[in-house]
């Protein structure tokens, strides 16, 4: 009876998920949260039933691909706002300290920060296929526990040696260190096999048993050894069913997105499951759905299974196929494809010996015929996957694909601090403007960081004078589990993508205060307006991050003052920061009342008006370079470990 009645509450959990998720076309419905797993509220609702029109206009363009060519790259475009705007404004010529890789990637991203207009057609049109020598992203999905290490590990080396012998004459692949315990002798001793460096930084934890592995996105590259000298990248994922709960899985869903977002282009997603499953885990299908948020549907096509440990059963999916072709019927996806052709069985076990021979463990001749087996069974799959990927899909382009609420709810995250950073340095300029020092202003220059780094709201870090203002340079905080810098609790540390330098100029300007002024009330009726989509739309937070940051502007100044005595102009600066906050409060609330006046393209408008601007602009293309990196940080080639 135990059995039965936790089955039907399982059933009855995907019955919930399923009705709230699935529209009766057999689409994603728009009143769907992925991210809590529930449905909008009423009054959201009416909101909510505006955003997504009939037809699908072309998505924001995602940068920072971490593909091999620079082909998605194009030549900066002169600003449409630079020939009316003082040179103060314009400001964010970058620091003479940044590097020329820095300056050529500014170039290169500077113009496609602009979102293209709505199409006027709802068909999406195939991507061309990818030139040849282009590297194959494939992103790794699965449950806690299944194995996406060692089969990353297991394929590097599948691709790599010619035969068997070879591989065991050699130093296996090991791109991600791997621990796990083997038995032997007659009496079954025990003993762990270790293989690859395991410090501090690595993206493992092999000690909280049933949390995920894998601590965040990592992308691992490799080349196949048939000789066309093509790179396959396996993005290695956060496994879900985490034993810490729902909300982490959610919050390493949303990791998953964003490191998406940030690529160019996927030629396969890949679900890693176990044959033989008694059921699925109930989050594999709020994985699917989630996964449809951000992207189109035209990436249904290029999902693919893959399955570990199929030995066992005659490798084939054996239980967990009738499972999964329920789950995609229940779902309304069975239009993802569910066959041979894109099904691929594998079995790691001829990896675990090479790394046992590496550990002097002995084993007989016909052990060591059963793994070469395996390994033949399983090279012949690795090669059947790649190859379909490559003959048989079409490549999905993020950046061309698709305008999402959750695509438009990352732009907007991104963009929170540089519209707040622009609005404080007006500020600070209309204030020299209204002392009639029309000779001064203060530029700001944007730098990305280099390293992970965080701020610190309590701590406040160093006062300087810039001109007639004091300002406050934040000190960068380094965090591994806990801070290394401080004594703060994790919840007062704010991660940033990069750091600003002031300099107070005296080229002379005359007649801004009207510009300026103009572009602060857009600045903030526009935030007003994607705040609120990005809280009643994309449900992504449920506290207000424009307002949470102006109050930390204006703590900041308020320390300042306290500070230092020379403090008039910063006494007024924040005086105008609570003008803003009252304005903004204002607008807000005249949105709030208007109720779902703007819709997915009009969200996408304001977004290009906002990054339009160049303070704003100049930022955008920071925060873009420093994603870039930490894509590249998160990489290792197999052939430099």
């Amino acid at each position: 009876m135990a059995k039965s009645s936790s089955k039907s509450l399982t059933e009855d959990s995907l019955n919930v998920i399923e009705r709230k998720a699935i529209n009766p076309n057999g689409h994603l419905g728009c009143l769907y949260d992925g991210i809590r797993d529930q449905i909008i509220d009423e009054t959201s609702a009416n909101v909510q039933g505006q955003w997504l029109p009939a037809s699908t206009p072309p998505q924001c363009e995602i940068l920072n691909s971490i593909d091999n060519t620079n082909s998605a790259l194009r030549p900066t475009q002169a600003d449409s706002h630079s020939s009316s705007l003082p040179q103060w404004y314009v400001t964010t010529s970058t620091s003479d300290k940044i590097d020329q890789h820095e300056n050529r990637s500014k170039q290169r991203l500077s113009s496609q920060l602009s979102v293209p207009e709505a199409s006027s057609t709802s068909t999406l049109s195939p991507s061309p296929p990818l030139p040849r020598d282009d590297t194959t992203n494939i992103l790794l999905l699965g449950e806690t526990g299944v194995g996406k290490s060692t089969f990353i590990n297991a394929f590097a080396n599948y691709l790599t040696f010619n035969s068997f012998e070879k591989a065991e004459s050699s130093e296996p692949i090991v791109i991600i260190p791997v621990s796990f315990i083997m038995t032997i002798g007659d009496h079954f001793e025990e003993c762990t096999v270790k293989f690859g460096e395991i410090d501090s930084s690595n993206n493992e934890n092999f000690n909280a048993h049933g949390q995920s592995v894998t601590q965040h996105c990592q992308s691992y590259v490799f080349t196949r050894n048939n000789g066309d000298g093509r790179k396959v990248r396996i993005i290695d994922t956060p496994g879900f069913g985490d034993t810490r709960g729902l909300d982490q899985d959610e919050q390493n869903m949303e990791h998953i997105l964003q490191y998406i977002n940030n690529l160019t282009h996927l030629n396969a997603i890949c679900f890693l499951l176990k044959p033989n499953l008694s059921r699925l885990n109930i989050f594999f299908r709020t994985c699917l759905i989630q996964l449809f948020s951000l992207l189109s549907p035209t990436v249904r096509n290029n999902i693919i299974f893959c399955f570990t440990n199929a030995r066992s059963t005659f490798y084939t999916p054996g239980n967990t196929a009738p499972l999964l072709k329920t789950m995609l019927a229940s779902s309304s996806m069975n239009d993802i494809s569910f066959k041979k052709e894109n099904t691929f069985c594998f079995d790691s076990e001829s990896f675990r010996y090479l790394i046992a021979l590496q550990n002097d463990i002995k084993f007989n001749g016909e052990q060591k015929q059963k793994y070469e087996m395996r390994w033949s069974t399983s090279v012949k799959e690795a090669n059947r996957l790649i190859d379909y990927i490559n003959e048989k899909l079409t490549v999905y382009r993020i950046e061309k694909e698709w305008q999402s609420i959750k695509h438009a709810q990352f732009e907007i995250s991104y963009m929170i601090r540089p519209i707040l950073e622009t609005i404080r340095n007006i500020l600070r300029n209309l204030i020299l403007h209204k002392e009639n020092l029309l000779n001064e202003y203060i530029e700001i220059n944007s730098k990305p960081v280099h390293v992970a780094a965080n701020h610190c709201r309590s701590c406040k870090g160093n006062v300087k004078q810039v001109g007639r203002f004091w300002i406050l340079y934040p000190t960068q905080h380094e965090i591994r589990n806990a801070c290394n810098m401080c004594d703060c609790t994790l919840d007062q540390h704010v991660s940033i993508d990069y750091v600003l330098d002031y300099k107070c100029s005296n080229k002379l300007s005359s007649n801004l205060q009207n510009k300026m002024t103009d572009i602060l009330n857009k600045l903030c009726d526009a935030s007003a307006k994607i705040v609120h989509f990005l809280i009643y739309a994309a449900c992504s937070t449920k506290d207000d991050p424009f307002l949470k940051g102006l109050k930390e502007m204006i703590r900041e100044e308020t320390y300042i003052c306290e500070m230092e005595k020379s403090n008039a102009l910063n006494l007024q600066l924040a005086e105008e920061l609570l003008k803003i906050e009252s304005q903004y409060k204002q607008q807000w609330n005249k949105v709030k009342l208007a109720q779902g006046n703007i819709d997915l393209p009009g969200v996408y408008k304001l977004i290009k008006l906002i990054s339009d601007y160049p303070t704003v602009h100049e930022q955008m293309v920071a925060v873009k370079i420093r994603q870039k990196m930490m894509l590249e940080e998160y990489e290792y080639e197999a052939d430099k470990i």
